[in-house]
């Protein structure tokens, strides 16, 4: 099992720096600050991109030391032994397909419409089931709406990236 562990966090690394060097250049060619602009559009992405780059090669060489320290790979939020690897496959596998549906969702409809959507179902698919009742399922639908405005604002007011 700690063996997989090492070989999905591998795998996450290499995936993570495909999309960093994929974006790399478009992120890089929006300008990113100066005296007339302020804070330009650019700043956020190439932020992302080198924030993720790095991020990601520290938690795989950390993963590593700690596979060849210890042989196993545990942190603060370790899925110990009494994680079901099945669902651990099945929520990460939909979360992909909702990433791939919000992306979708945003070409059809505007971004926070898709955004509130992928929040809300994404939260509501991880909620624990003993907790799915009224208020929780109310502060649920309130954080989504809330961070997709959030998010939105940042980028409209701030940033000054227009999102459809």
């Amino acid at each position: 099992m700690q063996s997989i562990r090492l070989a999905a966090s591998a795998a996450m690394m290499v995936l993570l720096l495909g999309l960093s060097a994929l974006l790399f250049g478009p992120s890089f060619a929006m300008p990113t600050a100066g005296a007339s602009i302020g804070l330009g559009r650019g700043a956020l992405p190439q932020f992302c991109v080198v924030m993720a780059s790095v991020l990601s090669v520290i938690i795989f060489v950390r993963d590593l030391i700690a596979f060849r320290r210890n042989g196993s790979i545990t942190g603060p939020a370790g899925l110990g032994a009494s994680a079901d690897p099945r669902r651990v496959i099945t929520l990460g596998g939909m979360s992909l397909v909702l990433l791939v549906a919000f992306v979708v969702a945003w070409q059809w409809l505007s971004f926070l419409p898709a955004a509130v959507g992928f929040v809300l179902i994404t939260s509501l698919m991880l909620l624990p089931r003993e907790s799915r009742g009224p208020r929780a399922i109310a502060l649920v639908l309130a954080t989504s709406v809330l961070f997709a405005l959030g998010v939105w604002a940042l980028f409209v007011y701030v940033l000054q990236v227009p999102l459809r």
